[in-house]
């Protein structure tokens, strides 16, 4: 290894660069503290629900329910705020230091403030949900590529069990993670890193998706179920393809020559009038996917693998259109802030107004609950992210000529996250705007990472091979 390298590491804490953290923090939660509560979604109930009544859910993975769990019980809902934000100003940290040395307080400040004003970001922050971890993804996973081999074990292996945790949190995170490694290795052998080193450089971040996997499937096995990481994913895929309208002629065909128990969600899926059936087929009252899981969850698993399988084989065409449509949609689908009030039906209300009374005062006088939301969204952080992606072009320019490689390889990966995110996202979900808002505010973060590069003038940085 080229001595003459920057030693890349995690900021050691001092005051300085722990007040700086802190401001960033403060800024990043503004949402929450102009609605005057944590922002909300109608999963959050779940989440809430797994360390308040220690339920196992079906549909998920429970990790960040049980992440959360601490915080919640020791200082409420504002607890989980306080971490995710912290958390969000040091990876800041730890991505502006990579290749450049330990971050300036002012620097950490002037980005938090840059993203808490024109991207994403803020809206993620605060929410109770685990979609803030996806891009933090990308980010743990290039320095943990990107860390020399000299670097403190503890280091090495802290990195690793935060990219575990941050897979675990969200089954897309597996496909996200390894797509983005997979790519990784490729470009690491292409500018002659050599198969030993590559090898070694992604061997923490292979292990890391092999622990989630495992980790995952052992809970869903001590919980009574299959030893699989994904419990529901034949139920979620079949609905995507439903939506897409690709499964109805097949389950059609197939009800015709034999009784199978999906047969009695046809009027269902079937209805011209509903906009979408794969979402009415899991979560419309009118479904008769909850009890026939109940009653049966082996066989009526058993049988959605099949129309599944029948599906690709009767008319993969059809199945490769949906795919390009999701993603092409899914790439442009991108509103921050869709978060409606929720009323007494719902699974998050009933909670807060059960488990969390204390709290239930101020949700529901919250702006989020009182349709107010609207001049929140004031920041243009959608067409920041475009102007950052026409720019591209020149910062790369920029980058090569004063050989800043870690700039560029960062580039590569945020780029390959904002298309692999749509293609998982928008294939294997359906397109939402949460989905891809959830990673836009990448584009943001590396257009300040180039600026305060540029502006501290560093020597270019040699070829680590």
């Amino acid at each position: 290894m080229d001595e003459s390298k920057p030693h890349r590491s995690i900021p050691r804490p001092s005051w300085l660069f722990i007040g700086a953290v802190l401001i960033g923090a403060a800024l990043l939660s503004w949402v929450a503290i102009a609605n005057g509560f944590p922002l909300v979604f109608a999963d959050s109930g779940t989440y809430l629900r797994i360390p308040l009544e220690l339920y196992y859910p079906t549909d998920r993975p429970p990790i960040y329910g049980l992440a959360i769990g601490l915080p919640l019980r020791l200082t409420g809902l504002w607890g989980i705020v306080a971490v995710q934000a912290i958390g969000s100003a040091l990876m800041i940290a730890m991505t502006l230091s990579i290749g450049r040395g330990r971050p300036r307080p002012v620097d950490m400040i002037a980005t938090c403030g840059f993203l808490a004003l024109a991207s994403s970001l803020p809206w993620f922050v605060v929410q109770i949900m685990p979609d803030l971890a996806t891009g933090f993804v990308p980010l743990v996973l290039f320095a943990l590529l990107t860390h020399p081999a000299d670097a403190p074990l503890w280091q090495r292996a802290g990195l690793g069990a935060l990219l575990t945790l941050l897979i675990a949190v969200h089954l897309s995170h597996v496909l996200l993670t390894a797509g983005l490694l997979a790519l990784a290795a490729v470009v690491m052998l292409l500018i002659g890193m050599g198969w030993r080193e590559t090898f070694l450089r992604s061997l923490p971040a292979a292990l890391a998706i092999l622990l989630a996997l495992l980790g995952l499937s052992s809970l869903n096995r001590v919980a009574g179920y299959e030893f699989r990481p994904a419990l529901s994913s034949d139920t979620f895929l079949l609905a995507r393809l439903f939506d897409g309208h690709a499964a109805q002629p097949t389950l059609a065909r197939m009800c015709r020559e034999e009784a199978l128990a999906h047969c009695a969600v046809q009027p269902l899926v079937d209805d011209p009038a509903i906009a979408k059936p794969g979402q009415a087929y899991l979560w419309d009252k009118r479904s008769p996917i909850g009890a026939m899981l109940a009653r049966d969850r082996a066989g009526v698993i058993a049988e959605q693998r099949r129309i599944i399988r029948t599906v690709l084989h009767d008319d993969p065409g059809g199945v490769a259109r949906l795919a390009w449509r999701g993603f092409a949609e899914q790439l442009i689908t991108v509103r921050k802030g869709v978060l409606p009030p929720y009323w007494a039906d719902m699974q998050i209300y009933r909670i807060l107004e059960a488990r969390l009374p204390g709290d239930f005062h101020a949700f529901s006088h919250s702006r989020q609950q009182r349709g107010a939301l609207d001049p929140l969204k004031f920041a243009p952080d959608v067409a920041v992210a475009v102007a950052i992606v026409l720019l591209l072009p020149l910062m790369l320019l920029w980058a090569m000529r004063r050989r800043q490689w870690s700039l560029i390889g960062l580039t590569g990966l945020v780029v390959a996250t904002l298309l692999l995110n749509a293609a998982i996202t928008g294939d294997l979900s359906g397109p939402d705007d949460r989905y891809q808002s959830r990673v836009l505010w990448l584009l943001p973060l590396l257009a300040a990472c180039f600026v305060i590069t540029a502006a501290r003038r560093r020597i270019p940085e040699p070829i680590d091979i």
